[in-house]
C-alpha cells in the first residue's frame, strides 16, 4: 500500500512539472505542443478509397474550408472518385460560384460532387457521408481537414462509418489558415475547443 502511494504522489509529481514547464514556454511552443496529439493523418495509397469526404464546406468557404479543398483535390488529381461536400446555408448564386471555384481552381469534376445539403455540424457531416456513401455504392473513405481537426473527425468516423477509412495528412504547402493573423491569434482557442469536443465524443462514443 505504502508503495502504491508513493508511486502516485511520483506520478502526480511528474504530471505538475510537465505542466509547469509547458506552461513556462513562449505561447507559440505551447500552440506547437498542444497541436500534436490533434494531427492524426497519415499517408494514403494513391488506389485506397472510392469516396473523399470534406467536412466543413459551404458555399462561401473560409481559410480552413479551402485547405481541406486543397488536400481533397490533391489526392483526387491522383485518383478520381466521388467527393462529399456540404453546401451549408447556400444561396443559389452562390452554389454557382463555388461549383465554378470546384471545376476551376480545385479542378474537382462536377459528376463526381455529391452535395451534402443537411450538415450543420461536423456529427451531421459524417453521419450524412455515410448515409449518402451508401446510395452511391462508396464504402472505403479519405477524410480531409484540418490538422486540429483530425482527431475528433477520426473519433466520429470510427463511431459512425461502416467501411475503412483514412485521414490524410495535411502538408503544409497546402495549409491556409496560418495566412491570416486572425485565424493565428484564436489558434489558442480553437484548440482548447477541439480537445473539449473530442474528449466529449469519447465520453459519449456509444450513445448514438
Amino acid at each position: 500500500m505504502v508503495k502504491v502511494h508513493k508511486q502516485i504522489f511520483k506520478s502526480t509529481g511528474f504530471v505538475i512539472l510537465a505542466i509547469l514547464v509547458f506552461l513556462a514556454l513562449p505561447y507559440s511552443k505551447q500552440i506547437q505542443i498542444a497541436q500534436i496529439p490533434l494531427k492524426t493523418g497519415g499517408s494514403v495509397s494513391a488506389d485506397f478509397g472510392d469516396v473523399i469526404i470534406v467536412p466543413g464546406c459551404g458555399c462561401n468557404p473560409g481559410r480552413g474550408t479551402e485547405e481541406r479543398l486543397n488536400l481533397a483535390s490533391s489526392i483526387y488529381q491522383l485518383k478520381k472518385r466521388k467527393v462529399i461536400l456540404s453546401e451549408g446555408s447556400c444561396f443559389p448564386h452562390e452554389r454557382k460560384d463555388f461549383i465554378d471555384r470546384m471545376t476551376k481552381e480545385w479542378k474537382i469534376d462536377l459528376e463526381d460532387i455529391i452535395w451534402d445539403t443537411l450538415s450543420l455540424s461536423t456529427q451531421d457531416n459524417i453521419k450524412n457521408s455515410q448515409i449518402l456513401a451508401k446510395e452511391y455504392g462508396c464504402e472505403n473513405a479519405i477524410l480531409c481537414t484540418s490538422p486540429f481537426h483530425q482527431m475528433r473527425c477520426g473519433i466520429l468516423m470510427l463511431k459512425h462509418w461502416d467501411g475503412e477509412f483514412k485521414i490524410a495528412k495535411m502538408p503544409k504547402e497546402l495549409l491556409e489558415m496560418e495566412k491570416e493573423q486572425v485565424y493565428i491569434e484564436q489558434r489558442g482557442r480553437t484548440l482548447k475547443d477541439e480537445y473539449w469536443k473530442s474528449l466529449y465524443e469519447i465520453m459519449f462514443f456509444f450513445s448514438s
